[in-house]
């Protein structure tokens, strides 16, 4: 089996100090061996070197035996550093491959089923991160959007309250105004009452009083 499928596709930098390394930083940007001196790189994203290192390592596990694609690429890989045109390295290569029964359509064919290793891990990938947005996002704006009728009902039940608070108030303002009334009242009228019972009082003591002196 053939090691380290990385380096098959991972082209170094030639004027770079040292070379690109096994075990690149996460998300360092890489570049491909599709055309020379062109950096691959996404339109939504950049590219991420430990899901290249998950899917070299599936391209390995499931490398065919004899030679195929990956044979291929690895003696095409070869005349990297020769001064040549692409299609003379290209034909070169095949031309080597050929003499021990190697045909394009074998390559073609090897080509394919590596495609569809990755078309198998890219449906896994999907499955996870449909997993994930499972749990992480969707479960979480359900919670949110139950938090916010939550955070509504409260705050009916507290306007509702508050209208309940603001009515019981006034009703406490009535009432004391009504006590302070009627103490007013019951005052004045106690006022009044000793005020009467002491002119009747008096006339008796004053009448009580001549009697005695008038009458012997």
């Amino acid at each position: 089996m053939l090691k380290n499928f990385r380096s098959l596709f991972i082209v170094s930098d030639e004027n770079a100090a040292t070379p690109v390394s096994e075990t690149p930083t996460t998300n360092q940007t890489v570049e491909l061996a599709q055309k020379p001196d062109q950096k691959v790189t996404s339109s939504t994203g950049n590219i991420d070197n430990d899901i290249l290192g998950k899917l070299f390592q599936a391209l390995e596990d499931n490398n065919q035996s004899g030679f195929d694609y990956m044979e291929f690429r690895k003696a095409l890989k070869t005349l990297s550093a020769l001064p040549m045109d692409e299609s003379i390295k290209y034909q070169s290569t095949f031309a080597t491959a050929s003499t021990i029964g190697v045909t394009l359509e074998m390559l073609l064919s090897s080509i394919e089923f590596y495609k569809k290793v990755l078309i198998n891990e890219e449906a896994n990938f999907t499955k996870a991160i449909k997993d994930q947005t499972s749990v992480n996002i969707s479960d979480k704006i359900t919670q949110k959007e139950n938090i916010l009728k939550s955070i509504v009902a409260k705050s009916e039940q507290i306007k509702k309250l508050t209208n309940e608070i603001g009515g019981l108030q006034t009703e406490i303002e009535q009432l004391t105004l009504s006590i302070e009334t009627a103490e007013s009242k019951i005052k004045e009228t106690a006022l009044n009452f000793e005020t009467s019972i002491n002119v009747i009082k008096n006339q008796l003591d004053q009448d009580a009083i001549k009697l005695k002196q008038y009458i012997k």
